[in-house]
């Protein structure tokens, strides 16, 4: 059965300048969403000169997605779509070791599950992104989980703070 990850009740919009990206501390139990007016608490932040109608969508803690055994599934904070362009966002706020990792299967597994349910083609530019407001600057010494993820999704990983939209 298809699953839709474009969810109004888990939409937020913008088309201001610059927004941040929130997720609430653990324990979270709703999703992600765009605030921007408390810069404290962005953990992505959203650079938008053009001022695009940006809607992001949250999908952890509200599209469900199981596994054959019924246990929820590994997935994603979120994806911001404007301009027929679509960003996979994982959030994480944390220091220590595998963090990248783990964002990277998040978010494989929520693109390779999105695939199964839209057609991926159809979009201009497909991103994916793990942003860690502790280390904004991930790339460093990454490149095995890069690779990984481009031949798991066919996709290039970034792992920065700052989304260029």
């Amino acid at each position: 059965m298809p699953i839709n990850f474009f969810e109004t009740n888990c939409k937020t919009a913008s088309n201001v300048s610059r927004f941040g990206i929130c997720d609430d501390p653990p324990p979270a139990t709703t999703p992600a969403y765009i605030n921007e007016n408390d810069s404290s608490k962005w953990i992505a932040i959203v650079n938008n000169p053009s001022l695009e109608d940006v809607l992001f969508y949250g999908i952890d803690h509200c599209i469900v997605i199981l596994k054959p055994d019924g246990t929820q599934e590994s997935r994603c904070d979120g994806m911001i779509s404007y301009s027929n362009n679509l960003i996979f966002i994982e959030l994480k706020s944390r220091r220590s070791k595998k963090w990248f990792k783990k964002g990277r299967e998040q978010l494989a597994n929520t693109i390779n599950k999105f695939k199964i349910s839209h057609d991926i083609t159809v979009y201009n530019k497909v991103e994916a992104y793990v942003c860690n407001n502790l280390r904004p600057f991930a790339h460093i010494g990454q490149a095995e989980n890069i690779q990984k993820f481009k031949d798991e999704t066919g996709l290039i990983l970034r792992g920065q703070r700052e989304i260029n939209i």
